[in-house]
C-alpha cells in the first residue's frame, strides 16, 4: 500500500485543551478519506479541518490523480484499513465516537472484504469528538485557512438506498444483466451495496458474480466501484467493475464501465 499522508504528533495536553478553548470552531471540524480507482493502492486521508469540502480537498490531494472520496466524517473519528498481503485489494473504513472503535470498525469492513492481513494504514479524531486526545497523541492536520470559501456539499440522496436493475453491455458485445441492491448510506455522498450479474461466455457457460459496491455521488455523477468479486455460479477470474455514470432522470443511471483489465462497456441502472 502506497503512504500518502502522515499523521504528525504533538502534546496530549494541548489537544485536550483546545477543545474547551475552541469549542464554537471544533464544532465544525471535519475530516475525508480517498482512495484511487485501483482498489486503495492509494489513499489521502485528512481531519481536523473546518469543514468537508476543505477535508475532501486535502484527502484527494493526498491521494493524487485517479482518486475519489469515499468517506466524510464530521466531529468524529475516522479510520481506514488494508489487507497488507501482496496483491491484495481488501480495505475497509469506519467512524464512530472513540478512535479505537473506528479503527475496530474498519478492521472488520476490511476482514468482511475479505482481507486476511488488515491493518490500519491511517486514523484520525476530529478534536471535537470525544476522542480527540487519544493515546496515540495523533493531532489533527493543519487546518486550511479560515478565509477559504466552502464549497457547496451534495445533498443527500437518499432516494438511492433500495433495489435496482443492472443492464451491461461489454463492448465487445457480452450481455450482463442482475441487481443491485444498495442498503448503506455512510454519509451525504456515500453508500454501500451489493450487485449481482449474470452472464454467458462465448462458449456458452452460465456465471454469476457478486461484488461489493463502494458508491460516490458527486453533483449528478454516480460512481460505483466493484469490490472483491466472488462467483456464485461458475468460476474464473472477475476484474471488478468501476461504472461512471450520471443520474439522467428519476430512477435512472447511465454511464460507462472501466475495470481493472481494460474491458469497456455500457450501462443502464434503473430504480426497480
Amino acid at each position: 500500500m502506497l503512504m500518502r499522508s502522515a499523521l504528525k504528533h504533538a502534546a496530549i495536553g494541548v489537544l485536550l485543551v483546545l477543545p474547551f478553548l475552541f469549542g464554537s470552531y471544533l464544532a465544525h471540524a471535519a475530516g475525508a478519506l480517498a482512495i484511487d480507482n485501483n482498489q486503495g493502492d492509494q489513499y489521502g486521508f485528512s481531519y481536523g479541518y473546518p469543514n468537508l469540502s476543505a477535508a475532501s480537498r486535502r484527502a484527494l490531494s493526498e491521494c493524487g490523480n485517479g482518486c475519489s472520496v469515499v468517506l466524510r466524517f464530521n466531529g468524529e473519528c475516522g479510520a481506514y484499513a488494508a489487507d497488507q498481503t501482496k496483491g491484495a485489494s481488501a480495505y475497509g473504513w469506519g467512524t464512530a465516537a472513540t478512535g479505537p472503535a473506528a479503527q475496530g470498525r474498519a478492521m472488520a469492513e476490511c476482514r468482511a472484504n475479505g482481507g486476511a492481513a488488515c491493518q490500519v494504514r491511517a486514523w484520525g479524531c476530529d478534536p471535537a469528538a470525544p476522542e480527540a486526545a487519544d493515546k496515540s497523541g495523533a493531532k489533527p492536520a493543519t487546518p486550511a485557512p479560515a478565509t477559504q470559501p466552502e464549497v457547496a456539499r451534495v445533498a443527500p440522496s437518499p432516494m438511492l438506498l433500495g433495489d435496482w436493475n443492472v443492464e451491461y453491455t461489454q463492448a465487445s458485445g457480452g450481455i450482463y444483466s442482475g441487481r443491485l441492491q444498495v442498503t448503506e448510506q455512510l454519509s451525504d455522498s456515500t453508500y454501500r451495496g451489493v450487485m449481482v450479474l449474470s452472464y454467458t461466455t462465448a462458449d456458452g457457460v452460465a456465471k454469476r458474480v457478486q461484488q461489493t459496491m463502494m458508491i460516490n455521488v458527486r453533483g449528478a455523477t454516480v460512481t460505483l466501484s466493484g469490490v472483491n468479486p466472488v462467483y456464485l455460479q461458475g468460476s474464473g477470474n472477475y476484474s471488478p467493475d468501476t461504472y461512471t455514470t450520471t443520474l439522467s432522470g428519476a430512477g435512472v443511471l447511465r454511464g460507462t464501465n472501466r475495470d481493472r483489465v481494460g474491458s469497456t462497456g455500457t450501462v443502464v441502472i434503473t430504480k426497480r
